[in-house]
């Protein structure tokens, strides 16, 4: 199905290769699964299979690659389309049509399906994703999360023969997620189709598939092999795959054991028990919808000085639309913000951002400038703290690991290097609260482990941060406690170990990247291999 001759790209006006002497192959119905870190190459790999590099992206081209006995350098994206069915990470890449509906059957309809059989792949796909609520919805007004599952399920309706899958699974809930993977592997396994997928969530697809190949900046596979093998020579790996690979999977624990073990891992982040902090932002009674439909119902939030709180839930149960009304991106029905005591009722975007920093899931939106480093200079410039700025620039982009690339333009890094450049330019003013909206995506575990550490020193000095994230294991190492929504409304919350362990979905995603017996906290991973 594969064939990678000694394939080397860079991109236009890069001087670095993005892939440098690759040699892959793949069978049909082979499942591989690429590992790396952020800006290692994964991304441009999947590029070379569906034919967008260099068709699309330009930059230049050596060596040979064909898919399913067709020269990419001949054939392109069209006519490899006929064959490659690709999950995008950037979210704005995702979609042809308006609708969900529409988007499910469009690829199928373009390869000539019958309407019966449409219509019964529509409801098989509508029914395994729990798509249901999404029908009839713009595509334009769904979560980022919900987006994916969209995407996911159009991808897989033509049953290509080659399944290209980047990041598929980091923008879902832990339940969702799960479905997926299992989804993905039912119907490999019933219709043979060739499966490449990229994640830094190695622990849900270890087990799963027949081969792993580790890629290591510039774009070099440095080690190939079987999972098990594998498990033992990537010189980094997420908690699932670092316990896995310590602890030999010990048998299952009782929830006792682990709750315990997961205490003993949040223990050095809890100091006193979070009692008696002042609330640095609260709101009370947020009332929102879109449309008449409610996104959210009488929520109250408050987030303590010095405090880092999670925010979890299902896809599209408001994550996302509570975060924005707290920075007035969205203006409640009803409902109230207070910063430090003082009502932010009628105080304009721009001037609630001068104290409140909100990095969104789309970190495109955050990025206009020249360069990284062009990106922190104007938001200094823009809050009058040029000459002084309360961060260090230089330091801040070595700590979020992202000092390499500060003269690059941020549209042309890997998603986990834009996401890191947002950051930088909404954290260089040292904000007093900050709101992130699943901050992880497309972060490798070390640029996790970077971003928990930055987060726990500026809760030191008394910022108060609230992060929405699907991200069980980030938030069990960093969250103090977390908040629950659930259509809307807020259904439980409390310290982080006992909620998570109270929602199944959760439990079992957090038991599965735990190593099942002794969970490995980000920060606790070995050092990257030079």
């Amino acid at each position: 199905m594969v064939e990678l001759d000694r394939v080397t790209y860079w991109y236009p006006d890069s001087k670095t290769p993005a892939l440098e002497g690759i040699d892959l192959r793949l069978r049909d119905g082979e499942r591989l699964l690429l590992a790396g870190a952020s800006g290692a190459g994964k991304s441009t790999l999947l590029r070379v299979l569906n034919g967008l590099v260099p068709h699309f992206y330009g930059g230049r081209f050596r060596g040979r690659a064909k898919v399913g006995g067709l020269d990419t350098r001949q054939a392109g994206p069209v006519a490899l389309a006929q064959h490659v069915g690709m999950v995008f990470q950037e979210p704005q890449a995702r979609f042809l049509t308006s609708g969900a509906e529409d988007e499910l059957a469009f690829g199928m309809e373009v390869a000539g399906a019958k309407q019966a059989e449409i219509r019964r792949q529509v409801a098989d796909i509508v029914d395994r994703l729990d798509l249901g609520p999404l029908l009839g919805r713009p595509l334009d007004r769904l979560s980022v999360g919900e987006q994916a599952k969209v995407a996911i399920g159009a991808a897989l309706s033509r049953h290509p023969g080659l399944l290209l899958m980047d990041e598929p699974t980091t923008e879902l809930d832990p339940p969702t997620a799960q479905a997926v993977v299992g989804w993905v592997e039912d119907l490999q396994r019933e219709h043979a189709f060739t499966l490449a997928v990229a994640d830094h969530r190695l622990g849900r697809w270890l087990d799963r598939v027949e081969r792993v190949a580790f890629l290591r900046s510039p774009g070099r596979i440095e080690a190939e092999g079987a999972p098990q093998e594998m498990r033992m020579r990537i010189p980094f790996g997420d908690p699932a795959s670092e316990a896995a690979r310590r602890m030999g999977r010990p048998a299952e624990a009782s929830r006792d054991e682990l709750a315990h073990a997961l205490h003993s891992v949040l223990r050095p982040i809890r100091g006193d028990d979070g009692g008696g902090a002042e609330p640095r932002l609260l709101g009370r009674g947020l009332t929102f919808a879109y449309n008449g439909r409610p996104a959210l119902v009488d929520v109250d939030v408050e987030v303590g000085e010095g405090e880092i709180v999670g925010l979890i839930g299902r896809n599209g149960s408001g994550k996302t639309t509570l975060l924005r009304c707290l920075i007035g991106l969205a203006a409640p029905s009803s409902g109230e913000v207070w910063l430090d005591t003082k009502s932010l009722s009628g105080v304009p975007v721009a001037e609630r951002a001068r104290a409140v920093g909100y990095v969104p899931q789309s970190p495109g939106s955050l990025l206009f400038a020249e360069s990284v480093e062009a990106e922190l200079t104007f938001t200094l410039a823009s809050h009058g703290l040029l000459d002084h700025p309360p961060v260090d620039p230089s330091d801040l982009l070595e700590r979020l690991g992202i000092a390499e690339v500060r003269g690059s333009y941020p549209r042309d890094l890997s998603a986990g290097q834009r996401q890191r450049a947002a950051l930088a330019s909404v954290l260089v003013t040292r904000p007093r609260v900050l709101l992130l909206d699943e901050p992880t995506l497309g972060m490798d575990p070390w640029a996790q482990r970077d971003l928990g550490t930055l987060l726990r020193d500026l809760a030191a000095d008394g910022t108060a941060v609230l992060v929405a994230s699907h991200d069980v294991d980030f938030l069990a190492a960093f969250a103090r406690r977390l908040i629950v929504l659930d259509g809307g409304r807020i259904t439980g919350g409390g310290p982080t170990a006992d909620t998570l362990f109270a929602l199944e979905g959760f439990r079992t995603s957090l038991q599965e990247l735990t190593g099942r017996a002794w969970p490995a906290c980000p920060e606790d991973l070995p050092a990257p291999r030079a």
